[in-house]
């Protein structure tokens, strides 16, 4: 399955991002970000290879082909013949568009996800609040991203990748009397340069084999 470059165990089965990269300045703290963590520049390619943990296997090619445009706002499509995503970046924001959204039987449609924020240092936080149903009733839940290392450096597949950012995605769900924690989604890895290289998850672990970035 390609659930590792969906954003982890979250498996999507369309994914969306709008492509932008913005640099900024530091004057009054403002942030500064060339967005370098999602360089999906036309042409370029990225293979990756998903092992479950009962051993089975599939790589894939996804290319950056092009623009398509929804609801007036221009994407960049980056993908293969079953599926496509593509990448945004504002300001060093980066944000997900997902169509459909499954984790640990529950599922969501519609979501607007923040993957990461690559100008904030090693054990920050964020969160994107998401209505997500289950057994036909609906609840509020909650994703939280947290930085677990910044500016490391991580082998992956036999390559040394510098400057990486490693995220991880806890989810709770909330109901009329208590938050309930629903587990880890997954640990996200990010090269300055390249983009994500690494998803590991409860089922299944996703890695960058090779890339070639026009």
């Amino acid at each position: 399955m390609k659930t590792g470059l969906y954003l982890g165990t979250i498996m999507l089965c369309v994914l969306m991002l709008i492509s932008c990269s913005k640099e900024m300045s530091t004057e009054e703290g403002e942030v500064n970000s060339k967005c370098d963590y999602a360089p999906y520049t036309q042409g370029s390619t990225f293979t990756y290879l998903n092992v479950s943990t009962g051993g089975d296997s599939t790589q894939y090619t996804l290319t950056v082909n092009g623009d398509t445009t929804i609801n007036g706002n221009v994407y960049r499509k980056l993908g293969d013949s079953t599926a496509f995503m593509c990448s945004n970046c504002t300001d060093g924001v980066y944000t997900q568009i997902a169509s459909i959204l499954s984790f640990d039987g529950y599922t969501a449609s519609d979501l607007r996800l923040t993957y990461l924020k690559d100008f904030l240092p090693a054990g920050s936080t964020w969160s994107d609040t998401i209505t997500v149903s289950a057994g036909g009733i609906s609840t509020r839940a909650l994703l939280q991203y947290t930085i677990v290392q910044k500016g490391s450096n991580k082998v992956v597949n036999g390559h040394d990748y510098t400057d990486v950012i490693g995220i991880q995605i806890d989810a709770s769900a909330t109901t009329a009397s208590a938050t309930l924690p629903v587990g880890t989604v997954a640990v996200n890895y990010y090269a300055r340069g390249i983009g994500l290289i690494e998803s590991d998850q409860a089922q299944d672990t996703t890695r960058l084999v090779n890339f070639n970035i026009k």
